[in-house]
């Protein structure tokens, strides 16, 4: 009987509806455009659709029995102490929750709701707090906020966009970390596929950062006031990307993680993601790596089967950083000594290309050892005499005939492009800075949708 009468009473709703949207046809011209009418229609379809999903969801709770009493976590039990209603938030206005049932345990004074499956963590529904967090995690809070406006989604405030993916992001976190803690002794995480090629690459860029535990000395404290109270400086984000190549070397489909966290924790969501990505039956496996030490540790010790290969890239940068130190500011020279290394490497004549930069150090001189680690960065003899260790060091990772032979990629590309695209394009705008705590949020948040995994964070809620 309930039914039956909401359905008639959405049905009157509905032709008021329509009358509502022919009246707004015939002042087409006169008070409405073709903008402004079609938003007023999408503005009654979400009225509608309001009423509907209320009526429907109020008839669900009707027809359930509340029960006298819950079970307590703490063994006793919480008893009904009447209805609480609560509006709701969600993408099709406020909903009023009026059979919302309060439970409560006199003896460790724990409350539950019965009847509030649809929020999310606050007054949010849980697809508003995806669409919030959705927009949060690729624009500034504010201009989240204006688009969510624009969009005709809903009206927040740039401070609850913030709230919401650091609530999101933290509680994403919190997964992933336990998946990394438990990844070595269970069964649990299944490879989502059997890749012919796999390549994996890491990197780092730096990221302004603001640190509350850091004050301002020299002011006194009554003075010290919003952001000139905290501590600006830049942090490394280490930046994963593990890809897919075909038979001509050509990545396909990409896979990140990224953290401020030591090079430790770093590496457990490193070997997380590989075992996500099929790592251990990937017929061939490969590492790029830019050269530094902590990088090819962590292809070592988590890959010790993986062909190691030194970005093509990074090694042509090392060689123009020989060839400008040698010759400053003579073209000429400079391309004509540089397209020589290039061939050679190319071919695989690593030898002459160690040999080369040896010969430039010896032109420039000896090092200055009484320079500063600063001054060396920048100091000709450094550069070129520092670049034959480089070479040397990496010897047996630039055997790029053989690389390019077997179909292998040879350049770091890929991860170049996740530092931008992962961090740079949400994180580096002018002006920002970042705790690390809500950072490390909008990086999980934005690694979970470029690998496609959004909807799992809803799925963790309900296994939860």
């Amino acid at each position: 009987m309930k039914s039956a009468k909401a359905i008639l009473d959405l049905m009157s709703f509905f032709v008021q509806m329509v009358k509502n949207v022919l009246a707004a046809m015939e002042s087409f011209e006169k008070t409405h455009d073709a903008r402004s009418l079609e938003a007023y229609v999408e503005a009654q379809n979400k009225a509608l659709g309001l009423v509907i999903y209320e009526t429907c969801w109020r008839i669900r709770q009707q027809e359930r029995k509340v029960p006298k009493s819950l079970p307590c976590p703490c063994g006793h039990r919480q008893h009904h102490k009447g209805e609480r209603s609560r509006t709701l938030i969600t993408v099709l206005g406020a909903l009023n929750q009026d059979w919302r049932h309060y439970f409560y345990c006199d003896h460790c004074h724990a409350a539950t709701y019965w009847g509030d499956e649809l929020r999310g963590e606050t007054d949010y529904s849980q697809l508003t707090e995806d669409r919030i967090a959705f927009m949060g995690k690729d624009e500034a809070y504010e201009q989240a906020s204006q688009a969510l406006k624009h969009l005709g989604i809903l009206e927040v405030a740039g401070s609850t966009v913030r709230d919401v993916c650091k609530r999101l992001g933290a509680r994403l976190r919190a997964t992933l970390d336990h998946q990394a803690a438990q990844q070595h002794c269970t069964e649990e995480i299944r490879a989502e596929e059997k890749p012919a090629g796999l390549g994996i690459s890491v990197d780092g860029v730096m990221l302004g950062r603001i640190d509350p535990q850091h004050r301002r000395r020299g002011t006194p404290a009554h003075k010290i006031r919003g952001k000139t109270a905290l501590k600006h400086f830049f942090h490394e984000v280490k930046t994963l990307v593990i890809f897919e190549f075909n038979q001509a070397g050509e990545a396909m489909r990409k896979t990140y993680q990224a953290t401020q966290e030591r090079v430790e924790d770093f590496r457990e969501k490193v070997a997380l993601e590989a075992q996500k990505r099929g790592a251990e039956t990937a017929l061939k496996l490969i590492f790029i790596g830019d050269g530094a030490a902590w990088v090819w540790k962590t292809a070592s010790e988590l890959f010790p089967n993986a062909t190691q290969i030194l970005d093509w890239y990074h090694a042509m940068e090392h060689i123009w950083a020989v060839g400008r130190a040698k010759f400053g500011s003579k073209e000429k020279e400079l391309w004509a000594w540089v397209n020589a290394r290039e061939n050679e490497l190319w071919h695989g004549k690593v030898d002459a290309v160690i040999e080369a930069i040896r010969n430039a150090s010896t032109a420039l001189g000896a090092p200055d050892e009484s320079l500063s680690d600063t001054a060396r960065a920048m100091d000709p003899r450094w550069i070129a005499f520092r670049n034959i260790g480089y070479f040397e060091d990496n010897r047996q990772r630039l055997n790029y005939p053989e690389y390019r032979k077997q179909g292998l990629p040879i350049g770091s590309g890929v991860v170049e492009s996740a530092c931008k695209h992962v961090v740079a394009s949400r994180m580096k705008h002018a002006g920002m800075r970042w705790d690390e705590p809500g950072a490390e949020d909008i990086l999980a948040l934005r690694c979970l949708y470029l690998n496609d995994r959004w909807d799992s964070l809803w799925a963790q809620k309900r296994a939860a």
